[in-house]
């Protein structure tokens, strides 16, 4: 079950529920699939044993708690410090995602905070102030068209 093209409707259907409400009771997912609720959970299990589910958990709307201001880092790296850089973003908790990318930039950054005063300190005090930092292109989002985690379970 490691790919996509294992995935039989029912489990498919099942992640589509899940993205929805991952609180949604067996019962309740049986009822709107009409399978048994037992075919529910054994599935839901072998989902999670082959790591398609990774784990359930809850999505915060980062404005709701004060994080009103998103940006995007590009970020260069010297190379003999690569791995360390990256070890020390990732204690920063202002930094929701980290990826190694190939171009002109090794690193791709999602960063929240309160205000861009805030932004501007941490991108200066925590971010460049990393061993091996290069080079940073920091480009501030205006709007959220889309922002959800991968689940093409169509």
């Amino acid at each position: 079950m490691g790919n996509r093209s294992v995935l039989d409707e029912i489990d498919s259907n099942i992640l589509k529920l899940l993205k929805q409400n991952s609180r949604m009771s067996y019962l309740e997912m049986s009822r709107r699939m009409n399978i048994s609720d037992a075919t529910v959970q054994f599935r839901i299990k072998r989902l999670k044993e082959h790591g398609i589910i990774k784990k359930f958990t809850i999505a915060v709307d980062p404005a709701s708690i004060g994080y009103v201001v998103a940006a995007i880092m590009l970020v260069q790296i010297d190379a003999d410090k690569h791995d360390a850089a990256k070890n020390e973003l990732s204690k920063i908790p202002e930094i929701s995602e980290i990826y190694s990318v190939l171009g002109e930039y090794d690193l791709f950054l999602k960063v929240w905070a309160r205000s861009l005063e805030e932004l501007n300190e941490l991108i200066n005090d925590k971010i460049r102030s990393i061993e091996g930092i290069e080079d940073l292109l920091e480009i501030v989002i205006v709007e959220r068209v889309k922002e959800e985690s991968f689940s093409n379970c169509s």
